[in-house]
């Protein structure tokens, strides 16, 4: 078994014979998982993600809001939320740089968990 792993990685351990353009003989329908598209707007002055959220009723609303405002106190990181009746737009971005930074792109990939969470609960 070790001869077969080891001829399996003799490319690896002999670096003269290394290919570095391996990946670009692949095409983007190889590869079983692709990386989400961020489906939020990015605006300037200052830089920022912005997105709204439209809901079906009153208490999905709340309940999405309530999740959010818990998220932005847990990770210490707070977005703008306007609500519009059935629908709620959140604007977020790192004040003490002016622009988005790693922590708003966490900030949205948890929000949008915590909509698609809001959608698929019973009520």
């Amino acid at each position: 078994m070790s001869k077969k792993i080891s001829f399996l990685l003799k490319e690896y351990f002999e670096p003269e014979k290394r290919k570095f353009q391996a990946l670009t003989q692949f095409s983007k329908e190889d590869f079983p998982i692709r990386p989400n598209q961020c489906e939020w707007e990015v605006f300037e002055s200052p830089e920022r993600f912005s997105k709204n959220f439209k809901f079906s009723s009153r208490k999905r609303l709340l309940d999405f809001v309530s999740e959010v405002l818990a998220l932005e106190d847990e990770i210490n990181h707070h977005g703008e939320i306007i609500i519009n009746f059935d629908e709620v737009t959140i604007a977020v971005y790192t004040h003490t740089v002016n622009r988005i930074t790693e922590i708003d792109q966490e900030y949205t990939r948890h929000v949008d968990n915590i909509h698609k969470d809001v959608l698929d609960f019973a009520y």
